[in-house]
């Protein structure tokens, strides 16, 4: 797999498409959703821009996301 579909799947396993939906149009988890877009997609590109080929999330990340998940 890419880097970008690895970080898209990790993306997808915190805020799956039906709650960036209910996020965009609802305000529904909006600030949960919007620090996961964050967070992955930041690191995504300083991954990328180091030339790194295989995607691995810092622990303090998956940490941060899975205590502050409302769902």
């Amino acid at each position: 797999m890419s880097l970008r579909t690895d970080c898209q799947a990790a993306i997808y396993s915190y805020a799956p498409q039906q709650k960036q939906t209910n996020a965009a149009l609802f305000g529904e988890h909006k600030e949960y959703v919007g620090v996961v877009l964050t967070l992955l997609r930041d690191h995504y590109h300083a991954l990328s821009d180091a030339g790194e080929t295989e995607w691995t999330v810092p622990e303090q990340i998956t940490q941060t996301l899975n205590e502050l998940k409302p769902y």
